[in-house]
């Protein structure tokens, strides 16, 4: 796992006089060791965070591979996005394993092996020595930060949106050494694909220019470097402007009343810093990162401060050091279309973002290393190799948090603060477990935080009707209804709850302003016609 001191090479043919035992020795090293991190994620259950809606209670997709559901995922914007080549994979692995998790999660880690053998061939055809290449992919396949992504099985956008991201710049190389309609068509191909895996990809154009930068040093061929991008940049504006016209008609993107532009653009600096902290001690990872109630402005400042410093400082060393200015710039850039400016979710940041972005600090981390040593080969060699050893040891430990929805949210409340969103999931995970009283308690420290969610009233209230709590259970979907009077949901919680106490007059209303809302709601049909019954008898 040695860094090697090899200068980045230019020739068009990387790396020629290289026996190929090496090459492949790094491919299969890189294989085995993603495999050994990894594999346990088998064993795994599907979590209730989006996993039951992706896949396990989505008709379109548990119903497996057809035409009918095919159709529906190149068309559908569910869910906020267009992204029907996910859908497709998912469909087929209810086709090829059922509903069973092992399957599903064993083609996350086969999409995460090639995407790390796929790094680790962009690198090594920019010119990078073979080492270096080596090392940037195995953190890659290994940072802690990426556990994430392979290990939820709704996050198969993002691995996906990465393999063709990859397979781009790949074809982007051949573009470069042997320029013809060919080659660009299958850069523009390989970008569509991605497009339609998840919008991620729309910062690709854009870490095109960098790459032209530096390593393959383009820049003196003038405006041909973005004018030959105008393509991937149209399609980078269109998918941008359709998604957040798609999240912003079904309520994900967040309003102004919940988050004020300036805590967004504060949090935005502040998890910059989070991220560059995050990738050098990875530990204490959650898989949600609530939004602090109040964000000072000392602290935003100081973030800013930090992030303009280390960006003057990059663009300062772009002679001396082009891999710098390439490598921050790509965390910077790749970062922008989730860094919560333009808010979706209730999150602050995620771990899955980082799955593009680290690569520019990972650039870093391989170039710099050596310079920093002097050039001393062996210590490179060591500290890069323990590098990865330790990242590989963390990513073991933060995988066994992924073992269910249970254990993964009790430890995303332990590792952060005021965690309302986690303490929720914890309460639904608990109630299918059957652990009523442990799921009420977890909701009550949900609302206790935030109290302004209707969604966590609801479900905190549905777990108090079958614990004997209903008159506690109304007043909770009284508040939802208060907080978000277009909840179905919330309509039909209350009128079960009027049921339960014997209030069939006073649950009708309930019922039948669920149906106005939804007419095709069947259980909303079921409990109107049972209150109209009981109601009659009285």
């Amino acid at each position: 796992m040695a860094v090697g001191m090899e200068e980045v090479s230019h020739s068009k043919k990387p790396s020629a006089q290289l026996s190929y035992d090496p090459l492949y020795a790094a491919i299969l090293l890189l294989v085995c060791l993603t495999l050994i991190v990894f594999l346990p994620v088998r064993n795994s259950e599907f979590t209730n965070f989006d996993d039951d809606l992706y896949v396990i209670n989505n008709p379109h997709v548990n119903t497996g591979l057809t035409v009918e559901n095919i159709r529906w995922a190149l068309t559908s914007s569910e869910f906020s996005n267009w992204f029907p080549l996910t859908w497709i994979s998912h469909m087929l692995d209810v086709q090829l394993f059922g509903l069973r998790p092992d399957g599903h999660h064993l083609s996350n880690l086969f999409i995460h092996t090639a995407n790390v053998i796929a790094m680790f061939f962009v690198f090594f055809r920019l010119g990078i020595s073979l080492w270096r290449s080596f090392f940037i992919a195995a953190l890659f396949a290994v940072h802690p930060a990426h556990v994430e992504c392979v290990a939820w099985v709704s996050e198969r956008k993002e691995l996906l949106c990465t393999f063709f991201w990859m397979a781009a710049i790949l074809g982007y190389v051949r573009y470069v050494r042997r320029p013809s309609a060919v080659t660009y068509g299958i850069v523009l191909t390989c970008f569509i694909l991605g497009l339609m895996s998840k919008a991620m990809i729309v910062t690709l154009p854009f870490a095109l220019i960098l790459l032209d930068y530096w390593p393959l040093r383009r820049f003196g061929l003038g405006r041909r470097v973005v004018l030959e991008k105008i393509p991937l940049f149209a399609l980078s504006a269109a998918v941008a402007v359709l998604t957040v016209f798609a999240q912003e008609q079904s309520g994900a993107i967040k309003t102004l009343e919940l988050f004020a532009l300036e805590h967004r653009v504060l949090n935005a600096f502040i998890s910059y810093v989070r991220y560059c902290l995050n990738f050098i001690l990875p530990y204490d990872l959650s898989v949600m990162y609530p939004h602090e109630k109040t964000l000072s402005i000392l602290k935003g400042a100081c973030a800013f401060a930090i992030v303009a410093l280390a960006t003057g400082f990059a663009l300062w060393k772009a002679r001396t050091l082009p891999y710098l200015t390439t490598g921050w710039l790509w965390f910077l850039g790749t970062l922008i279309p989730v860094i919560q400016i333009v808010q979706t979710g209730l999150h602050a940041m995620a771990d899955r973002y980082t799955y593009i972005p680290y690569t520019g600090l990972f650039i870093i981390a391989a170039m710099g290393l050596p310079q920093v040593l002097k050039d001393r080969g062996r210590a490179a060699a060591a500290l890069g190799a323990a590098a990865v050893v330790l990242c590989a040891l963390l990513s073991v430990n933060q995988l066994r948090y992924w073992k269910d929805s249970v254990t993964l949210f009790r430890h995303a409340v332990s590792v952060t603060k005021d965690n309302y969103l986690a303490y929720n999931n914890l309460g639904c995970a608990l109630s299918q477990k059957g652990r009523d009283a442990e799921a009420v308690a977890a909701f009550e420290k949900s609302f206790a935080i935030y109290p302004n969610s209707a969604v966590i009233h609801v479900n905190a209230a549905n777990m108090m009707v079958w614990t004997n709590r209903k008159e506690d259970a109304l007043k909770h979907f009284k508040t939802a209804l208060a907080l978000d009077p277009a909840s179905t949901a919330a309509y039909v919680g209350a009128g079960v709850a009027l049921l339960a106490l014997n209030r069939a007059g006073e649950a009708i209303p309930y019922f039948e302003k669920a149906l106005l809302l939804e007419p095709n709601l069947s259980a909303a049909v079921s409990y109107l016609n049972a209150a109209k019954a009981q109601a009659a008898l009285k």
